[in-house]
Formats: C-alpha cells, sequence, structure tokens
C-alpha cells in the first residue's frame, strides 16, 4: 500500500500551507503528515522546530540542518532528531552534505545524504536514503528532457525570475525541475516526489516514518534557489 507524505506549515503565504484536510490548530508548529488512503485520512508523522541549542561541530555549516521531531503538537516528546554528519560547501560534482536521523536515545535510524548542483545552485541535486541496515535508495532532481528545456527555451524567463526573486520583487520561488524517483540497487522505484503536488509517495512499506519525515524537513528546505519564507521553512 503506498503511503503519501507531505509538509504542512500553518505559517505558510501558499495555499498548500494552508490545506485544511487536516485539523491545524493554531499556532502549531510545521508538520508532516502521512495519507495511506482509509477513510481516517492525513494523520501527523511529526512535528518539526529547529534545533537552535545543536552544537555539534558541523552544525554551523552553510548546509547545515539540525531538526527536531515531536510526536505531540505541543513538543513534549521527541520522536527522533536530524543532525548534520559532514559537510562541505564546494567539492567536484557539487557541495555535498550528510546527515543522521537519530531516535531519542542516541541509535542510529538512517542516513541522508545531498549532492547540490555546481552553479549557483542550480543544477541536478542527487539524494540519497539509507534507513539502518537497509541498502540505499538513490534519486536525482528533474529529468534530463526537462533540465534541456529549462537551460534552452525558457532561459530568458527563468534569468528574469531568478533576478527578481533575489532582489524581493518575485512572491514566488524560482524553482528548476524538481520531480524526484529514488530507486533501489535493482532500479524499482521505492518512492517519489512531485514537484508540483510537492507531496512524497513511498511505494515500499518497511521505511521508518520518522525517516521519511526527516527527509520531507530537510528537502523542503531545499525546493527553491532563493530563500522565500513561503517554503523554506528551516530558516524563517
Amino acid at each position: 500500500m503506498a503511503i503519501t507524505y507531505r509538509m504542512l506549515d500553518p505559517r505558510s503565504h501558499t495555499a498548500r500551507g494552508r490545506d485544511k484536510s487536516i485539523d491545524v490548530k493554531p499556532g502549531a508548529p510545521v508538520m508532516v503528515v502521512a495519507d495511506d488512503g482509509t477513510p481516517q485520512g492525513p494523520r501527523p508523522v511529526a512535528y518539526l522546530l529547529r534545533n537552535t541549542s545543536a552544537g555539534g561541530p558541523n552544525a554551523y555549516l552553510p548546509g547545515a540542518r539540525e531538526i527536531l521531531l515531536f510526536g505531540d503538537d505541543r513538543c513534549r516528546e521527541v520522536v527522533a532528531s536530524v543532525t548534520t554528519e559532514h559537510g562541505t560547501g564546494f567539492g567536484f560534482g557539487g557541495p555535498r552534505f550528510g546527515y543522521r536521523v537519530l531516535d531519542p536515545d542516541g541509535t542510529l535510524i538512517g542516513r541522508i545524504s545531498l549532492r547540490r548542483g555546481r552553479l549557483f545552485r542550480i543544477g541536478r541535486s542527487h539524494w540519497t536514503m539509507e534507513q539502518a541496515g537497509v541498502p540505499p535508495v538513490r534519486g536525482s532532481a528533474g529529468r534530463l528532457m526537462w533540465w534541456a528545456l529549462w537551460w534552452t527555451v525558457f532561459l530568458p524567463v527563468n534569468v528574469a525570475l531568478l533576478v527578481a526573486a533575489f532582489t524581493g520583487i518575485a512572491q514566488d520561488p524560482v524553482t528548476t525541475p524538481r520531480r524526484i524517483v529514488w530507486r533501489d540497487s535493482a532500479g524499482r522505484a521505492v518512492m517519489s516526489f512531485r514537484g508540483l503536488a510537492g507531496d512524497y509517495r513511498v511505494v515500499r512499506g518497511d521505511w521508518d516514518p520518522r525517516l521519511v519525515a526527516s527527509l520531507v524537513a530537510i528537502h523542503q528546505t531545499y525546493v527553491s534557489i532563493a530563500i522565500s519564507d513561503s517554503t523554506d521553512w528551516y530558516h524563517r
């Protein structure tokens, strides 16, 4: 049975953030919800807060992500945490970052890694998710056909939008081809992110929901070239 995950942000300026399919209390933190197609509808998997008390050696890297996942909307019960394992702002093939997902007692749930695009963050990002004891799955942002169109046919419009976004003129973030399909070593699709819908469809049932929620939390901070209050919940 496929499970669809997505982020709900009560503070978001976008219609997606104001999704009414689940009851969101005023002042509730950002949450990741999951929908398995049952009549009960979407259910909260984790409530997210930036971990401002994290002080590890990599906590202040440009790509650092320090996140606490809570099981309740009052943020009293920690169910998992995300910490930056390593990172480098430059490197052959683009910047690389690695994140660990830990349960409350410090046991490793899994790892998430990212290799960003080479040129001003514009380019194909490559994502890897690895649950402890399970072979990793990998996916790349955007189909090559759409990237070719993005750099050729749509280039004049994209340049104008890029300038407008960085100067604050444009209200919506600049987006590049974003669809991602994570595949296992046999080439089977196990999870996909749909850029327009903004959701994550998991077709393999053995993934820890906390690891998937952590991936959603991290990935949603990289969905735009220009930082936007409408999407980048972590830096707000």
